[in-house]
């Protein structure tokens, strides 16, 4: 599966009206940006911890972030689109919202994006690359042409609460490439008309929870994709995923989709317990409520010690469960289901 790695001058600053010297009490300043005028700048001039708050409106993305702060918006009514000015490209990241930047080493720290709406960008919504504790929060991201919100390399994220729609090639929500994610939270959010809602790849220890995945092509991948590390020791607990049935051509790497809850390709230690996937249905090979199949071509490793429990799985097809991981070592345990393949899962 592909990685996607590769305004105005009266820009309006002022402080909390309350506080003395224009400053939070935590010593933050919150900088306000009014539509149209530029998030660029605003960041550029902020100190480490300052808040830059974003009225409702429109404003131009490929915002550029390489310190710890907050960028706070207005809600869904506060818009960034492709502008004018894309500065993600600046670090070879171009057709980002907002690219959250460091390096190996180095990453960025504690910045946090909420409340806002990132729409129509040619790659990511919201990209981090090489941070720590990025937290991703009441986001509505729509109709963007790879993810919705993406993290890669990057540990101890905060992904909850947020809106994923209509993520053009691959997921809605990403977390990958990473050795160590450090308990990674992918939690409370809705994903729906996307190809995957949720894709874990080359990761481990990411935390998966109460989330609803409905109407991508596929619901949640874990993917072992060949190189050294795997994936594994992820937890999903629950997840409601059901009738992610629409149907995604070959893209690349990316395999047909349709009608999948969960599946696993290859993968060791991962825990999926208590979720409900429900009426997801097709006819290809990935096909099911909860698959478990053979990681990636061509190392092909198998899915082991995975532990699948007391999860409702039901009106999946062709079967509620799959098990086809290459290995014995899986455990099936106390699920209400109908149909798996072998038979005696249920």
């Amino acid at each position: 599966m592909r990685r996607t790695l590769a305004v105005s001058l009266g820009t309006a600053v002022a402080f909390a009206a309350f506080m003395p010297a224009g400053q939070a009490s935590t010593g933050a300043r919150i900088h306000v940006v009014k539509p149209g005028h530029s998030i660029q700048k605003a960041v550029n001039k902020a100190r480490h911890g300052d808040v830059i708050q974003l009225k409702a409106g429109r404003y131009d993305g490929g915002v550029l972030v390489r310190k710890p702060l907050t960028i706070r918006g207005a809600g869904n009514r506060t818009v960034l689109r492709p502008g004018r000015k894309d500065y993600c490209a600046k670090v070879r990241q171009p057709g980002m919202g907002i690219c959250v930047v460091g390096r190996a080493g180095h990453p960025v720290r504690n910045v946090t994006v909420k409340k806002l709406s990132v729409q129509y960008f040619k790659e990511t919504g919201v990209l981090g690359l090489h941070t720590d504790r990025l937290t991703v929060e009441h986001v509505l991201a729509k109709k963007n042409g790879e993810y919705g919100i993406a993290e890669f390399n990057s540990t101890r994220g905060r992904f909850v609460h947020n809106w994923v729609q209509h993520s053009g090639e691959h997921a809605g929500l990403y977390v990958g490439d990473v050795a160590n994610a450090h308990g990674t939270v992918v939690a409370e959010n809705h994903a729906s008309g996307n190809a995957m809602g949720l894709l874990i790849r080359h990761a481990r220890n990411v935390k998966v929870y109460g989330n609803t995945f409905v109407g991508n092509c596929a619901g949640v991948l874990l993917v072992d994709d060949g190189r050294p590390g795997g994936q594994g020791h992820n937890a999903l607990w629950k997840n409601k995923i059901s009738k992610n049935n629409r149907n995604c051509r070959p893209y690349g790497p990316v395999p047909a989709l349709k009608g999948t809850g969960i599946l696993l390709f290859g993968g060791d230690h991962n825990s999926i317990k208590k979720n409900e996937v429900t009426y997801n249905r097709g006819r290809l090979p990935y096909s099911g409520g909860i698959v478990l199949f053979r990681g990636v071509p061509p190392q092909n490793r198998p899915a082991r010690h995975n532990v699948v429990e007391a999860n409702r799985v039901l009106g999946n097809a062709p079967y509620d469960l799959v098990d086809r991981s290459g290995s014995r070592t899986n455990k099936f345990r106390a699920n209400h289901c109908r149909t798996s393949k072998p038979r005696g899962l249920c």
